[in-house]
This record gives C-alpha cells, sequence and structure tokens, in this order.
C-alpha cells in the first residue's frame, strides 16, 4: 500500500512538475496569462502611440511652415514630399491614420486591454480570465490589425485619406483621390479584424465577471474599477458590430459593385454605375460606434480614478450605489444619443426632441459619476 501511495505521489509531481513546464514561446509570446496578455496589450499600445505622435508632430510642422521645404519631411515621406514639402494628400492621410490609431489603437485597446486583463481578475478574486485562449487570440488578432494598419502606410497610392471618420464617398470610391485605392481597402480590413479582437476581449470580460468572482464577492460588492471595466465591454459588444457591419458594407460598395453608401456620383464629368444608397446611411453607422466611444475610453479612467481617491483618502466610496448607477445610466444612454450630429437635418420633430432631452440627461449621468 505504501509503495502504492508512493508511486502515485511521485507520478501527481510529475505531473504537476509537467503541466507547469513553459517554453519562451508558450511565456511571452502566445500566452494565456492574464498578466502577460496585459503587458503585450501595453507594449503594443505603446509602439502605436509612438506612430501616432510622430505624425501629430509631422502634421505640426507642416502647419508651422507650410509649403516650406523640410528635410525630414523628404526622408520619412519620400515621393510624399518632393524637394521636402508634404503633398496635401499625405497631409490628410497622416490626419486619417493618426486619428484612427489614437482613438481606437491606443485609446480603447491599448489602455482598456492593459488594465481590464491585468485588474479584473485580482480584483474579483479569480485566477485568470474565463477564457486564457480566447484572451490570447483577442490580443493577436489585435496586433494582425495593427500590423495591416501600418502596412497601409506604404501602399503605392498611399494610405486611406479620408478621415478617421472615412466618410464616403472619398472611402466608398477607389478613384476618389489617391488615399481611396489599396490603403483604404487595408484601412477597412484592420478595422474589421480590430472590431474583431474587441468582441472578442469584451465577450471574456463581461463572462469574467459575471462567472468567475470569488465566493461572497457580489455584484453589489464589486469595486467601481471592475464597474466601468465592466459596463465598457458591454457597450463594445453593443456597439462595435455595428461598425464592423459598415466597413463590410464599404468594401462591398468598393470591391463589388454595390451601393450601400453611394448614390448618383460623378466623378471628372463621368457618372459611376451607383444609385439608391446614402452616404449619410454610413455616418449614422459610425456614429452609432462612435458616441459610445467617448464613453469606452471615459469611464475605465472614472472608476479607477473613484480607486485611487478612496485608497488614498482612506475612506469609503461615498454614494456607491449612486455611481454605479451612473455608469449603467451612461452605458444606455450612450448608445441611443448617436443622432445628435444629425438633428438640424432631420425633418421629424419627435426625434430632434428625443436628442434634444437625451443629451442633457447623459450629460447629468456623467456630471454623477465625476463628482
Amino acid at each position: 500500500m505504501g509503495q502504492v501511495i508512493a508511486a502515485a505521489t511521485e507520478h501527481g509531481h510529475d505531473d504537476g512538475h509537467h503541466h507547469h513546464k513553459e517554453t519562451f514561446v508558450t511565456k511571452y509570446i502566445f500566452s494565456t496569462d492574464h498578466k502577460m496578455i496585459a503587458k503585450q496589450y501595453l507594449i503594443t499600445g505603446l509602439i502605436m502611440g509612438a506612430i501616432g505622435i510622430l505624425m501629430s508632430v509631422l502634421m505640426r510642422m507642416q502647419i508651422a511652415n507650410p509649403e516650406q521645404p523640410n528635410v525630414i519631411f523628404e526622408a520619412l515621406l519620400g515621393k510624399w514630399a518632393p524637394g521636402g514639402v508634404m503633398d496635401p494628400n499625405i497631409y490628410l492621410a497622416l490626419v486619417t491614420i493618426h486619428g484612427t490609431i489614437m482613438v481606437f489603437f491606443v485609446l480603447t485597446a491599448g489602455l482598456s486591454g492593459t488594465f481590464s486583463n491585468f485588474l479584473i481578475p485580482l480584483q474579483i478574486g479569480a485566477r485568470d480570465m474565463a477564457s486564457g485562449f480566447l484572451n490570447m487570440v483577442s490580443y493577436w488578432l489585435f496586433f494582425l490589425s495593427s500590423a495591416i494598419m501600418i502596412s497601409s502606410l506604404f501602399v503605392e497610392l498611399g494610405p486611406a485619406a479620408a478621415g478617421w471618420t472615412i466618410y464616403p464617398p472619398l472611402s466608398a470610391v477607389a478613384k476618389a483621390m489617391p488615399g481611396s485605392g489599396m490603403g483604404m481597402t487595408l484601412w477597412l480590413v484592420s478595422m474589421a479584424i480590430f472590431i474583431a479582437s474587441s468582441l472578442l476581449g469584451s465577450l471574456n470580460y463581461v463572462v469574467t465577471v459575471i462567472n468567475m468572482r470569488t465566493k461572497g464577492m457580489s455584484m453589489t460588492r464589486l469595486p467601481l474599477t471592475i464597474w466601468a471595466f465592466f459596463v465598457t465591454a458591454i457597450i463594445g459588444v453593443v456597439s462595435f458590430p455595428v461598425l464592423f457591419a459598415a466597413a463590410l458594407l464599404l468594401i462591398m460598395d468598393r470591391s463589388f459593385g454595390t451601393s450601400f453608401f453611394l448614390s448618383d456620383i460623378y466623378i471628372k464629368g463621368e457618372v459611376l454605375a451607383h444609385q439608391g444608397g446614402s452616404p449619410v446611411l454610413f455616418e449614422h453607422l459610425f456614429w452609432f460606434l462612435g458616441h459610445p466611444e467617448v464613453y469606452i475610453v471615459l469611464l475605465p479612467a472614472l472608476g479607477i480614478t473613484s480607486e485611487i481617491i478612496a485608497t488614498n483618502s482612506r475612506k469609503p466610496i461615498f454614494g456607491y450605489r449612486a455611481m454605479v448607477a451612473s455608469i449603467l445610466a451612461i452605458a444606455f444612454l450612450s448608445t441611443i444619443v448617436w443622432g445628435s450630429p444629425y438633428v438640424c437635418i432631420w425633418n421629424e420633430s419627435f426625434l430632434r426632441f428625443c436628442i434634444y432631452i437625451y443629451n442633457p440627461i447623459n450629460c447629468d449621468s456623467i456630471c454623477s459619476k465625476s463628482i
């Protein structure tokens, strides 16, 4: 009997030792550990942020000395700065890619992916995220989308140059301008992959908070940081698929001759074979994400700030339930104020009235959370 127990103990020790054996690739590259994935998000976000800042510097150098030769432009931009003078098309491309990188790849994925992955399991008492594999896939899709976005800078006709909101027809007609060619297609593919990454990550965060809390950790005992991450993930799950659909429809307009966002278009006197679509439809779809995107960036910062203040003041958070209610109200209202940019063009008075009412209510919710 003693030999059997000893053998079983030795076998269990071997299994445990084998289970914890990790290579460099499994530990640092294709890791399923939430802390390592948080570091990967942080490093990738910092790299993308540095690229975005460089673009911002180039734009400001151009504004400071317009139409003046600059050796830096000639060295970095090549054919897009002949004689050191920045081409107007590449300036618009810099605005487009800079805005996209800073809004989506840095503020959304870089910061939220870093802090959500690192803090959620630690603050709810879980060993890891609900699905480590899904977490890993989410990061590598984010990395792939980042690589595709950067690669669009090096295509022959230049990167996307329709503004970071990519309104049609500049984004829907491939020959509208130099940046409307392959660079625009790569932008759309990159964003589609980015949205898939965000959806996988957000679903993982939601499931982790709901199912992986430690014993005794009810929803009313969650730290405000976790509430902020949780609600942010829900906003992402609701709003990101709309932009994903818009990106796919825009790709179809560009590549397969459909007319979802194009009506009668004239380019250099030539009538394009598009009819029945509407560029305003894309604007509606874009801002259905665009307005919640503000709170996807803001809510985690407010949650973290609440915890920092409570910790350093050594006092419990005042009005905990009211703050949670404000976070939930912001999440709901952020998805129904998407029509505010169009309030002046709607003929329906009831819709205008609703937007006029929703906007101040949303502001009140934000002020309540901030205070």
